[in-house]
């Protein structure tokens, strides 16, 4: 039976009506109410919920209906089949919680993922070790730095920071084509699989940055232990002062990936990066954009809460403009959402199927669901279709003895 707390969006837009109430018959009340809260439904699930509640007053959320059952009956453990196992096995097999309260943390990050809620279980008072345990006072000192790269990695593949992972950053450098003779800056650097694989693969020296000390430092130091840190270097840097990094001149290719959204004065990031680029170099990249200035949805507004740092997202056509003003041929402006959405959806089931098992501390827990909070918001603001992720590639034009702060003008 079809569990409708852990599918996608996607997957919950292709079930057949029979499909959609089969699962509805498996939740609790406050599962529904939930569900039907945190879910985007289309116009024939909204009404067959609807018509379903009306038909099963029992499954209504209300002050009856609501009331915690004997043991765990919030907290339904499902066979593959989707039939609940007797309740005296549910905590031991399927549900197993540390002292703490947790339900096993991959079921939790499922649900939580998918908008459906899972109340903690009481205290076990059985002598048994929990399969989980989220209590780190017996355990050693946790590096939080360490646990968070470990996090990272674990969602998007090792060596990666960012959705899509090698197969991506080739794709948006394919139009480019870079040679063994191109030299590459790579803004977005993250723990450098993207550098070392750009410079294996085309044979040629990538320089990469990256704004996260953190992640800088780690992938720096596989680039050293591998032996290609000449070719793939990755260094720390500040977005705010991109002229302390990209010479002038210098690069045949510069590519960034999500991040000229968070900087405030976008126009000097793109003229630093015009003046770093030879003649005909080619600057890729990808950036959240707005569908749209007329509205702001409510997915989007809860987006800009999410991230650390302060989004400043443009349109797809302000981009443009502000490219051809400082010189730039625009080739290309290529909508990538949906691709970009499944490359999520990819890091996040991943991530759920390697919590089946294993201890986990609470610096760990905490971690983890700090960066799912971001993803979240990002995945939910995508979905909502008012934010887009754009795969942009310009070409670097420079007239004879003009500035890239030049007014425009036809001669």
């Amino acid at each position: 039976m079809t569990e409708l707390a852990t599918i996608s969006s996607s997957e919950l837009r292709k079930l057949s009506q029979r499909e959609f109430l089969t699962g509805l018959s498996e939740m609790s009340p406050s599962a529904i109410d939930r569900f039907k809260r945190m879910r985007k439904l289309t116009a024939e699930h909204n009404d067959a919920l609807n018509t379903f509640l009306r038909q099963h007053p029992e499954k209504r959320l209300t002050a009856q209906n609501n009331k915690a059952q004997p043991g765990t009956a919030k907290i339904k453990a499902k066979t593959k089949t989707g039939v609940a196992k007797p309740q005296q096995k549910q905590v031991s097999t399927k549900q197993p919680v540390d002292d703490d309260g947790y339900v096993q943390l991959w079921s939790r990050v499922r649900a939580w993922w998918d908008g459906e809620e899972l109340a903690p279980q009481p205290p076990k008072t059985a002598t048994t070790t929990p399969r989980m345990q989220i209590d780190p006072a017996d355990a050693a000192p946790v590096d939080p730095i360490a646990e968070r790269l470990q996090i990272i990695q674990s969602i998007w593949g090792e060596g990666n920071s960012l959705p899509g992972g090698e197969s991506m950053t080739l794709n948006l450098l394919e139009a480019a084509k870079p040679s063994a003779d191109s030299l590459i800056a790579d803004l977005s650097g993250g723990l450098g699989n993207g550098v070392r694989h750009m410079a294996a693969t085309f044979g040629t020296t990538v320089h990469g940055f990256e704004h996260d000390k953190d992640l800088a430092a780690a992938a720096h130091k596989t680039s050293e232990a591998t032996g290609v840190a000449e070719q793939a270097s990755i260094l720390p840097y500040d977005t705010k002062k991109l002229d302390t990094v990209l010479d002038k001149d210098r690069y045949n290719i510069v590519v960034a990936r999500e991040f000229l959204c968070f900087l405030e004065d976008r126009k000097q990031a793109l003229s630093v990066i015009g003046e770093s680029l030879c003649p005909n170099g080619s600057f890729v990249f990808t950036d959240f954009v707005l569908a749209n200035r007329s509205t702001e949805n409510k997915s989007v507004i809860e987006w800009r809460q999410a991230e650390p740092a302060k989004p400043y997202p443009a349109t797809t056509d302000e981009y443009r403009e502000l490219l051809l003003e400082l010189r730039f041929d625009v080739k290309s402006m290529d909508d990538i959402t949906n691709s970009y959405i499944a490359a999520i959806q990819t890091g996040w089931k991943a991530m759920v199927e390697s919590l089946k098992s294993g201890s986990f501390s609470r610096t760990y827990v905490d971690a983890l669901m700090a960066e799912g909070q971001v993803w979240l918001a990002r995945s939910r603001a995508l979905e909502s279709g008012q934010l887009r992720v754009m795969h942009g590639r310009a070409v670097m034009q420079r007239g004879p003895k003009r500035s890239l702060t030049d007014a425009m003008s036809i001669d």
